[in-house]
């Protein structure tokens, strides 16, 4: 029996494997980032948002590294300004099966704002999977945050995120573990706007250390633990939300409810003075304890309303 001629065979495929590799390597060091950073911030625009990007660079083969990036989402609400989120670095990378797929699963790397954030989403039409982690993160450093808090908040923000959405909604399950190191409410010089008072500013209150803890099951998403006692306030949380497609159907149903200590009303003659003309105001959200409490219930958005619950025991919503 004639054998096979190893040498002869391995002489014809070396040369053109070898030929195949070295065509890879360069290609791959050599691939013009800064056109496809042109392009990316091109797509970008055409859909409505701004890219800024320092520098591009590869990550593995399937990978991408943003240095410098700068993101800015238009408000869907008319005359609120653009949520403005900025990258340190961001790395993004992907699987060659994801990519010809209709689910698209990521990873990411991020640091922003003193901290960083990683983990894995999965998106599509009707399925969401995150798991993600977020340590030491300054909460006075993101430039988005003005946009969604009501009061300038400052602390280390530390966290687990863990969501299994899939097209049954009702299906979903996960947890939320968030923590804020030193969280403080007002910095003494930006102007909160409220209702009937117009811009007013709030001396620092020191509020301790923040723990929110909730579980998701059945698409509901209970509030285990939600507590921060500090020097000037006292804050606790209790309740669940009912998530919903898209997010601004999530249905609220919670109770808060806030104590402000004696110490921050002798330190701060404006919010002593302001609460001493609301008085009759907030006697509905008034506590036997002088807390101010009320429940909060309704769709996420606009129309989600704030009740005043000062009589009612502090429990979770049935």
């Amino acid at each position: 029996m004639r054998q096979l001629p190893v040498r002869q065979i391995l002489r014809w495929t070396a040369y053109p494997l070898f030929f195949l590799v070295c065509f890879v390597f360069f290609a791959y060091k050599t691939f013009p980032y800064d056109r496809l950073a042109a392009r990316i911030v091109q797509m970008a625009q055409l859909q409505g948002y701004e890219l800024e990007i320092g520098d591009l660079t590869h990550s593995g083969m399937t990978g991408l590294t943003f240095d410098d990036l700068r993101v800015i989402v238009p408000s869907a609400d008319e005359g609120s300004p653009p949520t403005d989120v900025v990258f340190d670095e961001l790395t993004l990378s992907t699987t060659l099966l994801s990519l010809i797929s209709e689910v698209k699963s990521y990873s990411f790397f991020a640091e922003l704002a003193g901290g960083q954030a990683e983990g894995d989403v999965t998106i599509g039409e009707n399925v969401l999977d995150v798991d993600a982690e977020i340590d030491d993160i300054d909460l006075s450093a993101i430039s988005a945050l003005p946009k969604f808090a009501v009061v300038p908040l400052a602390g280390t923000l530390n966290g687990e995120i863990s969501l299994a959405m899939p097209s049954e909604i009702g299906e979903s399950t996960g947890n939320l573990e968030i923590t804020v190191e030193g969280l403080n409410i007002g910095d003494g010089k930006s102007k909160v706007d409220i209702p009937g008072w117009g811009g007013l500013t709030l001396d620092q209150a020191d509020a301790g250390d923040l723990e929110l803890v909730a579980t998701i099951e059945e698409g509901i998403a209970r509030i285990e633990r939600a507590t921060a006692h500090g020097k000037d306030l006292e804050l606790d949380a209790l309740g669940k939300a009912r998530l919903g497609r898209p997010f601004n159907r999530t249905e609220l149903d919670i109770m808060v409810r806030v104590k402000i200590e004696d110490a921050y009303k002798a330190r701060s003659d404006k919010v002593a003075t302001m609460l001493e003309l609301a008085s009759s105001g907030l006697k509905a959200a008034l506590t036997k304890d002088g807390a101010i409490q009320y429940a909060v219930a309704g769709p996420v958005g606009p129309r989600l309303r704030a009740r005043p619950a000062g009589a009612q025991p502090f429990e979770a919503p049935k």
